[in-house]
């Protein structure tokens, strides 16, 4: 990994059933997948969402691909969003020709997870720190990989983490097929995120709280330099507050 100067991001949205115990050939059906009302039909623009990022990494031997998502539904019981991604990507053999096995390779060993995130900030932030646990430092160049109406709201987490403008990339592959929905659920979500930066406050909490059934507990907290940002957020008082102070990957330069 001494090479790895890049992430590529994939924001998980939905996670397999846990009766499913072998990837299914016919993972465009929403059978498989545990969904929202308004996710219904959505499973083929996820594929588009892993295929996406596979390709970034495969045109890109500094990077490193992140699928971010936790176990955020009771119904999924063990299958994280993360790993749920990265599991098709395993059984669709990358999309990467047999006569291609060495770059197959490359990129499955240039592949890992995240499997805490619960929202979309938490998408960003516990991926970078997550690039940090594999590589051993920062990422240089940021790429994330997501719906592309939420263009904004990303750029919005990425200044309350006080990521480089610079330094950043949001690949919006595709849309949900109800947009007219979704876009007036991105208004709230986005008037949300700006009276909260963090997620930490109002509905933005409460759904966070929803999509952690499993009670469960990251530890990024341990990654170097990010005890007071975490400790920073992890106090209610701060719920609105921006942060003021320096963030490791501020000095990582392009």
């Amino acid at each position: 990994m001494e090479k790895i100067q890049d992430l590529v991001l994939v924001a998980g949205h939905a996670a397999l059933k846990s009766s499913v115990t072998e990837i299914p050939n016919t993972l465009e059906s929403d059978e498989w997948w545990v969904l929202q009302p308004f996710q219904i039909g959505e499973p083929p623009f996820y594929l588009e969402h892993i295929r996406r990022g596979i390709v970034l990494v495969t045109n890109n031997p500094l990077a490193l691909l992140v699928f971010s998502g936790g176990r955020t539904r009771s119904d999924a019981g063990h299958w994280s969003e993360a790993s749920t991604y990265y599991q098709i990507a395993v059984s669709r053999r990358w999309w990467i020709p047999e006569e291609m096995q060495e770059k197959r390779k490359d990129v499955k060993e240039r592949t890992v997870t995240e499997e805490f995130a619960r929202d979309s900030f938490e998408n960003l932030l516990f991926g970078i720190c997550r690039f940090q646990q594999i590589v051993g430092s920062y990422p240089r160049i940021v790429t994330v990989v997501s719906w592309a109406f939420k263009a904004t709201r990303f750029d919005l987490h990425r200044a309350a983490i006080h990521f480089p403008a610079i330094q950043f990339r949001f690949d919006g592959l595709n849309e949900p097929i109800d947009l007219i929905g979704a876009l007036a659920g991105e208004r709230k979500a986005l008037k949300s995120f700006i009276e909260y930066p963090f997620g930490s406050g109002g509905d933005l909490a409460d759904k966070r709280a929803k999509r952690n059934p499993f009670k469960q507990q990251h530890d990024y907290r341990q990654c170097p330099g990010m005890e007071d940002f975490f400790a920073f957020m992890d106090d209610a008082e701060n719920a609105q507050k921006p942060y003021t102070a320096q963030i490791p990957w501020q000095d990582r330069k392009v």
